[in-house]
């Protein structure tokens, strides 16, 4: 049981360790850091079409397989894509949801309107959202890599708040623990007791 709860702990210890790395690449190299994701997923999506589509040439080529080979060969030119072309992947991303935050903040801004319109008295709260969001979309639209990098800077650092706050978290426990064991020593300790 110790020897459990001693891994248990080296493994939070180097994930909380993993955290903090991931992080600090992530806020100081995000575009490379996009780039590599890009292409881990492409090389993913790749070796997966491509195992799915040797599957269907050595299985039966019936019916009921057409499918999963279709799946295959999209998985594959997804892969391919993300691996030749990870910068045009990242650019998409971020205009693919600036036209919907775009769209949906012009929706809102209707909302505020007839908010206004009905004599609600804090539409305004509504309209200052729907434009705030409105240059949010239009930022994604227009800066997209930068957007791309902006976000995996805020990742980043919320990667490594998470791995600062385990270290710390595990820090004060373990000290606490001795703490306690040195106050009030005890002849059995319940760790020991299988």
């Amino acid at each position: 049981m110790v020897e459990t709860l001693k891994n248990l702990k080296l493994n939070f210890i180097l994930a909380s360790v993993l955290y903090v790395l991931l992080g600090l690449v992530l806020l100081i190299r995000p575009g490379a850091s996009g780039i590599l994701l890009c292409r881990l997923l492409g090389g993913t999506l790749l070796l997966y079409g491509l195992f799915t589509i040797l599957g269907f040439l050595i299985r039966d080529r019936s019916g009921a397989f057409r499918l999963e080979l279709l799946f295959g060969i999209v998985a594959a030119a997804v892969g391919a894509f993300f691996l030749i072309w990870p910068m045009a992947v990242l650019s998409i991303l971020p205009v693919i949801m600036g036209i919907y935050v775009v769209v949906d903040s012009l929706v809102a801004l209707q909302r505020a309107v007839e908010l206004h319109r009905l004599e609600y008295p804090r539409w305004w709260i509504s309209l200052l959202l729907s434009l705030v969001g409105v240059a949010l979309g239009v930022l994604l639209l227009t800066r997209p890599f930068s957007a791309v990098e902006a976000v995996f800077m805020l990742i980043g650092g919320v990667f490594l708040y998470l791995g600062c706050s385990d270290l710390w978290s595990l820090y004060k426990v373990s000290r606490l623990t001795r703490e306690l064991r040195k106050r009030a020593p005890i002849d059995v300790d319940p760790i020991d007791i299988d």
